[in-house]
This record gives C-alpha cells, structure tokens and sequence, in this order.
C-alpha cells in the first residue's frame, strides 16, 4: 500500500535525520521569512543542513509536513500564510543532483516518489489522461472524496479533475505547445498519469525519465492534491468554489510543467514557475487563484525577477504581461528556441521579442513595471485586463517638500527589480528637476509617471548617460499634475540588490515677454527717435527684470535697464535710437531688445527691427535738426554765398514743390517762428 511505503520511508531513516536537525537546531530558532523550501533553501546555504538533509526535509514538506522538525511546521502548514507551492521545482532539482546523494537518501526520494499502484483508474474523456486513486480510507490516506451524484461509478472529483486535465490540454495544443513525451507503457499506457496523494502541498509534477527528442526533454507524471480541502490552502474566486479553483489551476500548472520538460526540463526555476502559474491565469481566468502571490510582487517590487525562491510564483505577472502585451503564443515560441544547446529561455525570450516585435527585453521589462504601477486605485483601463483587483505596487517614498537633497532609493533594486519614488506638488508652482544617478557597473532605466489623477497617467523615460547612467529630467506645470513618481529599473540580470539616488527641486515659472510698439522703420540721419518696448510679466511671482537693447551699427549703444515688476503687470520703456550724424539716407541696422528674468535666467524674451536712416527736410546743414543754422545755411545758398545743402540739395526743397526757391525759405520761418506746417516730405 502506497501509504504505508511512504510513511515507512518516512519514520526509519528520514525519522532519524528529522530526529537529529531537532536535536542540533539552535532552541527557540524561527525559520526565516517566506514558504518551508526556502527556509530550508536557507539553511542549506547557511551549511545548517546538509545536502542530503535538505533533501529529507524537502521531500518530508512536501510528502508529510507534521513530521517536519518544529521550526519548519509552522511555514509547511500555512501558518504564515505562505501556501505550500513549489513541490515540482524542488523535485525537479533533487532528481537532477541524485548522483550527488548517498546511497540511503537516494532511496529514500526514490521511494517516496515512485509511481503506485491504486485500485481504480479513470481515462479523461479527451482521451489523453490517465487518473490512478484510491476511495478506502481505511487502506490509504490517499484517497480522493468519495460523492458520486451522476451515479456513474466514478467519484465527481475524479470526472471533474478529468474535465479539467481535458481543458488544460486543449487549451495547450491550441497555443500549439508540444505534447508531453510517452512514458513507454508506465502507469499501463501512454496517456498522461495524473495520482492523487493525501499530501502537504497542492501537487507536483515528476521528470521521471529522458525523452526521445536530440534535446533535454523528460517524460514526467503528476501527483495532485487528494481533495484540495487543506485549511492551509487559500480561498480563490472561482463560480464552482474554492476547491474546484485550487483543483483547476494545479491542474493546468502541474501540466504545464510537464511541458516544459518536453522542451528543457533543466531551465531556471524563477522561468519555468513563473510561466506555469500565467498559464493558470490563461487556462482558467476565473479561479484567479494566483492573487494570492502577488503581494509578494507588489509590496516588494526591489526583489528580482530571477530569484529562485517562492517569489517566482508571483512572478507570473511577467508572464501575463507578455501574454497582454504581445501574444499568447510568444511563450511557446520561447520554449521551442529553448532546444537549442547553446541558448536558455531568457535569451530566446530576448530574441523572440526583438524578431517579432522590435522590443528587447530591457524596454519590454522596463513597460511592464509601468504597467506594475497601474494596478488597484490607480489602474486605468489600459494595462492588465484585471488590473483594478491587483495590489498597488509599494511606492518607498514619497515627496512634498521641496528641494530635495540626494536620497537613496528605498529598496535596493535587484536585477530586473524596480524602485518607486513620488512626489507630490503641494502649494508649489513651477517646472520639476529631477536627477537621477544609477549605481555604476549596473544596467539601468528610468521613467516618470505624471498622474493627473489616482487613476490617469503618461509615461516618459529619462534618456541616461551610457558612461554613468546619470539623467535629468524636467516637469513643466508641475501644479497640474497630482503626482509625478519616478522608477528607477536595475536591468542588469542575476544581479543582487544596487542603489540608485535621485534629487529634486522645484523652479518657479518665471517668464518673460516683450512686444515692440514702434510702427514705422524709418529715422532721420542724425536725429534720435523713441521706440517704445512693451515688457510684461505674465508669471504668478515679482520679478525683477533686464532690458538689453543694440544694434549692430551703434545706433543703440549696448545698454541695460533694471526694472521690478509685479506679477501680470507691463510697462512700456522709450528706448532712443539715433544714426551717427553723417549717415547716408538708405543706410539700414537692425535694433535688437531683449528681456532677461532675474529669477529664471532661462526665462528670456527678444524682438527686433530693421530700421533705416532717412533725410530730414529742412535740415539743410545735415545735423539732424532743423533750426536757425538751417535758415541761415538755405539763406546763403538761396543768394550765391553759400555751399550746397547736406546731403543733397533736395533737402532743402521744404514745400516739396518745383525745386528749391524762395518759398522753401518763407515756409522755414513759419514753421520755426510762427507755427506752420512741418514740411509734407518728412514722414514723421
């Protein structure tokens, strides 16, 4: 009777080493955080255990948890709210170091992993699997509940586990996913063995022996759960109930693993159950029973990717992702590039998303910790179709106050882990700096998140240095915004943890405008005229501002003025040109006038205008003024004593009528002595 093998492997040589790890462990020493097999992982690293403990205590967690050591029980039996799942990883592991055991642990994981025997077998109505268990309770504990309402001879949990397997497989064969290989008549046939087994885990799958492709494929069996009813075991959302949820999803799990071995059974561990647990969520959406891992994601967003621990089952996100992001089928096309010698799945992974898709997997995973953040409260229906049940990812810090001096992020990102930072506007008006230093000899990304609510989001990266991942980014109008979050992304992979700093500042929004007034382009040679400048402040601060004016022929020495200005106020500034006397009419410059915030140097506003030296009429004598010398100057060349008028004799025809006589003179004097028309040739 299988339940008496197992248990007799159990209570002789794995009860004398439990025995022993009880008497040698230190009194009142806790396990550490996380499920039994990391703990006892743990150990092992720590030389706690040895090898071959490790091996008696993972096969004891996983085959009968109550005979583990004390100090293990509590996290073997869900005390610490940490299902007990990872037993096929775990056994996949020992099967591949068995050489490395002695003689008397290998036979004990052989033993306790050997097919059985049972009374009653059940073929799935699709044809491809095979159910072994057991209904005598008082021969085995392994067997399954017995309730049998269709009165058809087989117990409802056998026909619904089968409908289930049925589901799973074709589900699989339509992604277009290789069939598991034969197992050569084991079990009785060649369909899939599906045992059930009185156990302290929701089930496992079994690479029991090499299959027939040139590559690293396994046959396997799996090993379920005998009703699924431990009080260990999370509740999920499944419309047939929780039992029915755990049964489906372990299904479609245990299954997919035994796919994965049909194309490399040796992949990372982190891969193979993050992809089994997405599959749940492919096959079986509604059970949702992965929910349950993904606080472990969430809450602790630093953690890698690739660490091989429990962690990887809420790793699954990733997985999801890309079946969200991309397409259902990019898994598959992962694990087919995976029979290659030379390649693992995270380089087919990268591949397969730059040849299909142009992405490569340091832009694909830094997208996905965006999407990580839109989950819960702050989903907003572009990202995970189930986004609004998933946790909200741990934001370490958060900012209203600024300047803010150099900080290091909040959690130590491993590689491919992320870290969150937000900051938040407050009262305070202006574009948002921020920096960002990545810890050299490491990978990074950067993005910030503008909100402008919980709920609305865009997206933009901060373009780093490639010498040392340093960059800087601005938010214009930060006030609009209900919060900026910076994340920083360690895309260096199987790194450990690595700091990135950040600092931030708040600059108000100076701003500065000018408008020139002036209409005309025209000024008298020698002679000044006003052009009037218009400055405004349209920023909600005083300001202090400088006005800048030239030119570029020394009609507007290089000057500045000063001027305090209110917030919106103007102020209009005359600002005089004048051509040197002597310039020649048609002679041109062009005036320049610039406005310079003191607040914000960068706050700057300019206009500019060509203008062009013309001839006074009138100013006989070229000074550019029209006064008594005029007179005098027209009066000795009217009467032949004097020379000709300056620049050209024209500019003493003042009426602008037949050439230059002596009305030119009469209109001169009434002009300057008793108030008469200014001459109709001068434009101003």
């Amino acid at each position: 009777q299988r339940f008496m093998v197992r248990n007799s492997v159990i209570t002789t040589f794995g009860f004398v080493v439990l025995l022993a790890l009880v008497v040698a462990s230190p009194a009142g020493e806790v396990a550490g955080s996380g499920n039994v097999f990391d703990s006892i992982e743990r150990d092992f690293a720590n030389g706690v255990v040895t090898l071959d403990d490790k091996v008696i205590l993972q096969i004891t967690a996983i085959k009968n948890p109550a005979e583990l050591p004390e100090r293990y029980q509590t996290l073997a039996l869900g005390g610490a709210g940490v299902p007990p799942r990872g037993a096929s990883m775990v056994i996949r592991d020992i099967r591949f170091v068995l050489d490395d055991l002695t003689p008397s642990t290998q036979q004990f994981f052989l033993a306790a992993t050997a097919r059985v025997e049972t009374e009653f077998t059940y073929d799935s109505p699709g044809g491809n699997f095979k159910l072994h268990y057991d209904t005598n309770s008082t021969v085995t504990d392994d067997f399954v509940p017995t309730a049998d309402e269709d009165s058809s001879g087989v117990p409802d949990f056998i026909e619904k586990c089968a409908a289930y397997c049925d589901t799973t497989y074709d589900v699989h064969v339509q992604l277009g996913y290789l069939v598991p290989p034969a197992d050569n008549g084991l079990g009785g046939d060649d369909k899939q063995d599906v045992y059930f087994e009185d156990n302290g885990v929701y089930g496992y799958s079994m690479p029991e022996g090499s299959g027939p492709m040139p590559w690293n494929d396994f046959y396997s069996y799996i090993v379920l759960n005998s009703d699924f009813l431990d009080a260990a075991f999370a509740d999920n959302e499944d419309p047939e109930g929780a039992q029915w949820g755990r049964a489906k999803v372990t299904i479609a799990h245990e299954y997919h693993h035994c796919v994965q071995y049909a194309y490399d059974a040796s992949e990372g561990a982190w891969f193979m159950e993050l992809d089994a647990v997405h599959m749940e969520e492919i096959i079986f959406d509604e059970a949702n029973d992965c929910y349950q891992y993904l606080g472990s994601y969430f809450y602790f967003p630093q953690r890698s990717l690739m660490e091989n621990s429990s962690h990887y089952y809420s790793c699954f996100i990733w997985g999801l992702y890309l079946a969200q992001k991309f397409d259902t089928s990019l898994m598959r096309a992962v694990w087919e590039g995976s029979t290659s010698p030379v390649d693992s799945v995270f380089g087919t992974l990268s591949d397969t998303l730059m040849g299909r898709y142009g992405w490569t997997q340091d832009s694909a995973f830094g997208d996905f910790v965006l999407w990580n953040y839109c989950t819960a409260e702050r989903d907003d229906g572009l990202h995970y179709e189930e986004a609004a049940g998933y946790p909200a990812v741990t934001v370490g810090q958060s900012h209203s106050s600024y300047p803010v001096p150099v900080h290091t992020c909040p959690g130590n990102p491993a590689g491919y882990g992320s870290s969150y930072v937000s900051f938040y506007p407050g009262s305070y008006i202006g574009t948002l700096n921020l920096l960002f230093n990545g810890s050299d000899s490491f990978d990074w990304v950067a993005y910030i998140i503008k909100s402008t609510s919980e709920n609305e989001h865009e997206f933009e990266q901060i373009q780093l240095n490639s010498g040392n991942s340093v960059g800087e980014i601005a938010v214009l109008h930060f006030e609009d915004y209900y919060r900026v979050t910076l994340v920083g992304v360690n895309v260096s992979e199987y790194t450990g943890g690595a700091p990135y700093t950040y600092s931030a500042e708040v600059q108000p929004p100076y701003a500065a405008a000018c408008t020139l007034l002036t209409a005309t382009t025209q000024i008298y040679s020698g002679a000044p005229r006003e052009c009037s400048l218009l400055v405004v402040n349209p920023s909600p601060l005083l300001d202090i501002y400088n006005i800048i004016y030239w030119d570029d022929n020394g009609w507007l020495p290089r000057d500045t003025i000063d001027k305090s200005m209110s917030a919106g106020s103007d102020t209009v500034f005359a600002i005089v040109a004048q051509p040197p006397p002597g310039t020649p009419p048609g002679t041109s410059s062009c005036l320049h006038f610039m406005v310079e915030s003191w607040g914000d140097p960068s706050a700057v506003a300019a206009d500019s205008i060509t203008a062009e030296a013309i001839m006074l009429y009138g100013d006989c004598d070229f000074t550019g003024e029209q006064d008594i010398s005029d007179l005098i100057y027209l009066v000795d060349y009217a009467f032949g004593h004097g020379p000709d008028p300056l620049p050209t004799v024209e500019s003493a025809n003042f009426d602008c009528e037949n050439g230059v006589d002596i009305s030119d003179l009469v209109a001169m004097v009434e002009y300057m002595f008793q108030g008469g028309p200014s001459s109709p040739c001068n434009p101003y």
